[in-house]
């Protein structure tokens, strides 16, 4: 007897959950600063604080941002 795989397609989608909101947080890549912006679900708001750092810190021009959400993946409809 040989194993036999049977493959099929089913169409999914990804997306944010309805329940949760991205987040972005962003953090100082200037040396050993170990400065951090505050998590925001407004990404506006992250960049106004890097840019504040950035004024009060000549030289630290430049942050690594992060940006998280809950995904939920979804079979379509009519997909088998």
């Amino acid at each position: 007897m040989t194993a036999r795989t049977v493959l099929r397609f089913v169409a999914h989608r990804i997306k944010r959950h309805p329940n949760s909101e991205a987040t972005a947080s962003a953090r100082c890549l200037h040396g050993e600063c170990e400065w951090e912006a505050r998590p925001s679900t407004d990404v506006g708001h992250v960049d106004d604080q890097c840019m504040e750092h950035t004024g009060r810190n000549k030289d630290h021009a430049t942050f690594a941002r992060r940006f998280e959400d809950v995904a939920l993946v979804e079979r379509l409809e009519g997909s088998t």
